[in-house]
């Protein structure tokens, strides 16, 4: 087995974990009301309950972690400043 060492600075760490953050929310997003029964089988609207906690959350994780540009591109404000 190969080993490969990678050395990254905090931003672009920061960068990484918000593009996976983002990416996790889009699809998300893309499941509400599709039908996928994602956490609930044969019951949409508690499906589509579950999945939007779940966006609640990544949401304010990025709130935390995005930068204010990053928050702008997915259509998210910081109300909190």
């Amino acid at each position: 087995m190969t080993k490969i060492t990678v050395e990254l600075d905090i931003e672009q760490f920061d960068t990484m974990v918000v593009n996976e953050l983002i990416r996790t929310r889009e699809a998300f997003l893309n499941r509400l009301g599709a039908n996928d029964h994602v956490f609930v089988w044969d019951d949409q609207e508690a499906d589509d309950i579950e999945i939007q906690k779940r966006i609640d959350a990544l949401e304010l994780l990025l709130k935390w972690y995005a930068t204010p540009k990053q928050l702008a591109n997915i259509g998210i404000t910081d109300d909190q400043g």
